[in-house]
């Protein structure tokens, strides 16, 4: 599974309070992308049949069976990036994001080259 900072928590916490409405829990979805990295949405919704709740922090989350497999080891924080307070998803799992930072890095396009995408 994966887990948030306390800053993440309590925004999270706001928003699930701006929501007002217990019967729903908030919803991670990481799926793979082009060319290799992840995208994530976050909504709140109600638990489906093949869904994974959990609690973390005091927070209920739904994960479909996907994202379970994508967001295991990661860590969400609330911080500011690139000029924005923003979830920033810190992803073992995001071969995009393991591909910027190794030396291999990728190419023009976006393609992975290095080792860690093309598993080379």
């Amino acid at each position: 599974m994966f887990v948030i900072t306390e800053r993440a928590a309590e925004q999270f916490k706001n928003s699930a309070d701006a929501v007002g409405d217990d019967t729903v829990s908030l919803r991670i979805s990481a799926r793979i992308s082009v060319p290799g990295g992840m995208k994530y949405n976050m909504g709140f919704d109600h638990q489906k049949e093949d869904d994974t709740a959990c609690e973390i922090s005091g927070i209920k989350f739904l994960l479909d069976p996907e994202s379970v497999k994508n967001t295991k080891d990661m860590l969400v924080d609330f911080r500011d990036f690139e000029g924005a307070e923003q979830f920033v998803f810190l992803n073992p799992n995001d071969k995009k994001e393991n591909c910027e930072t190794s030396p291999d890095g990728c190419d023009p396009d976006g393609n992975p080259t290095c080792k860690t995408c093309t598993g080379d």
